[in-house]
């Protein structure tokens, strides 16, 4: 994301030598005036389009955290470079908004049909979770759908439940033994049973559960080459930009 690739190793060598004049680590705080002043220098159209993105990209490989400050500052990087994101690229600021929103506003409590113990109640809800069984057969693990659910996190309890709110499965949080966040979902070991979920934002369980359930002692931005969980292919692009 954010990087646009050519195979032009001309155009590669030009944009680095633009780099005295704008890179990852002043972009901040260089102005809209010294950096359209910059682009002016640069008649080559296709060389700009790929300088910009690359320099944006670089400035989100170092700088990139799930808090509200980085959201910030990109959408401020993209206006001041003048750069025109494509759907991907905004559907990760879009998940990433999604993910902060749900680690710091207010817990409500949430109405449910299902009996909750006393004492007990909903407070974030992530809906349309594919939940997969991890069988090990021949030390190799295979993947066992067991449902497309609702999941209902209590402060002491993971409901996940059909569309009409009837549980399907509980998840007492004193029984999870390990949590283990993948780009593909969010695997959780449950006394001897391990578990895949998967949500449409592959990282907001494990944002949820960091909220529910501090004594997991969780925390998104800890999580090793953090980026690379939105985008697969970043490791590669490291090694030809």
């Amino acid at each position: 994301m954010f990087i646009r690739g050519t195979k032009d190793i001309n155009l590669y060598l030009k944009k680095t030598s633009l780099l005295e004049y704008l890179d990852e680590t002043n972009l901040n705080t260089k102005s809209k005036w010294y950096i359209r002043k910059i682009i002016k220098k640069i008649d080559n159209k296709k060389l700009l389009i790929s300088f910009k993105h690359w320099i944006l990209w670089r400035w989100v490989n170092n700088n990139f955290m799930v808090t509200e400050k980085f959201s910030a500052q990109l959408k401020k990087n993209i206006k001041k470079l003048n750069i025109v994101i494509n759907s991907k690229e905004e559907a990760f600021i879009n998940q990433i908004d999604e993910l902060i929103f749900n680690s710091w506003r207010p817990l409500k409590e949430v109405p449910v049909k299902f009996k909750l113990d006393k004492n007990e109640k909903i407070n974030l809800v992530q809906s349309s979770v594919d939940v997969h069984l991890i069988e090990t057969k021949n030390t190799k693990e295979k993947l066992k759908m067991i449902g497309k659910f609702d999941a209902f996190f209590s402060n002491k309890n993971l409901f996940l439940t059909d569309s009409n709110q009837i549980v399907k499965k509980i998840i007492n949080y004193e029984d999870v033994i390990e949590i283990i966040q993948k780009s593909y979902g969010l695997i959780m070991q449950v006394n001897k049973q391990k578990i895949l979920l998967r949500g449409r934002n592959r990282m907001l369980t494990y944002v949820l559960l960091q909220r529910i359930v501090p004594k997991l002692n969780l925390d998104i931005n800890n999580i090793k080459n953090l980026y690379s969980y939105f985008e697969i292919w970043n490791t590669a692009y490291k090694w030809f930009n």
